[in-house]
């Protein structure tokens, strides 16, 4: 019989030892030939089977953080304590200031009991009003009463009597009436579960949709119109120099019909004014 030789390249592989068989010794490693030391590769990491990947120790990503109660962080400079109850002298001294700038009250209220809620939606110092005297004699009204500390009554009057009418005036017309006015709202901000209280909670925060001028006109801060742009632009110069917070459209979702305006105090002064004239 005669055998055939396969060419070196066509042998078949060489059979994988066997296991060696339980209690058999295995054999020792050949010797390391003579010569310098070379460090040998890393072993790759070992993968693991189907069922084990579950009990591998995996580092997992740190938790967002939360304020307590699961509402959204803040940042610091947005951070402020609660108003603490005003004075009755104090009070007494601002409803008098808020008078002579022609701010009518619609009732004399009690500096230590809230317009509506308590705690956290408790104003201190409350006024309720709907008109404002300017110096020349016509009243501005509001197309509702709204109810404010009385800084805030005495800031808003202020920006009535010395800003607005000024505005309207150098348009060739009168001031006659603020529109969609809001002030003491019990609610978080935009109305949002979680969230931090809104500042109308205490009274601090008025919204205001637009003016009407005494030539007819009405100007809404939310339409972009050119032929009211100027007037504006020019409410919302004088917004922002005169309170801490103003939120108009451009701003967000929840202020794209209304300018909200307040005084709230944060760290090292910070202020916001976001509202996109168009």
């Amino acid at each position: 019989m005669v055998l055939a030789v396969l060419p070196a390249e066509a042998q078949a592989p060489l059979a994988r030892p066997k296991s060696a068989l339980p209690g058999a010794k295995a054999a020792a490693p050949p010797a390391p030939a003579a010569g310098p030391s070379v460090p040998l590769p890393k072993p790759a990491p070992q993968r693991l089977a189907r069922g084990e990947r579950s009990r591998a120790a995996v580092p997992l990503p740190l938790p967002r953080p939360e304020d307590v109660g699961g509402s959204p962080s803040v940042a610091p400079q947005d951070s402020a304590p609660p108003p603490a109850p005003m004075e009755e002298a104090a009070f007494a001294a601002c409803l008098k200031d808020f008078t002579a700038r022609g701010g009518e009250a619609i009732a004399k209220a009690d500096p230590d009991e809230p317009a509506k809620g308590e705690g956290a939606c408790a104003i201190p110092g409350p006024v309720a009003f709907s008109r404002v005297t300017l110096p020349e004699g016509p009243a501005v009204t509001l197309d509702s009463a709204v109810t404010v500390r009385c800084t805030m009554a005495l800031e808003l009057a202020s920006w009535i009597r010395d800003d607005l009418a000024a505005i309207a005036r150098r348009h060739g017309t009168a001031l006659a009436q603020l529109k969609g006015v809001g002030g003491h709202a019990c609610r978080p901000r935009n109305g949002q579960a979680g969230a931090q209280i809104s500042e109308h909670a205490s009274g601090n925060a008025f919204d205001l949709l637009g003016i009407k001028l005494a030539d007819g006109r009405v100007v809404e801060f939310s339409q972009a119109d050119a032929a009211t742009k100027d007037i504006r632009a020019e409410v919302q110069k004088s917004a922002c120099e005169r309170f801490r917070t103003v939120l108009g459209p451009g701003a967000d979702s929840a202020h794209a019909s209304h300018v909200h305006v307040d005084m709230r105090q944060r760290r090292n002064d910070f202020r916001m004014c976001q509202w996109d004239v168009k």
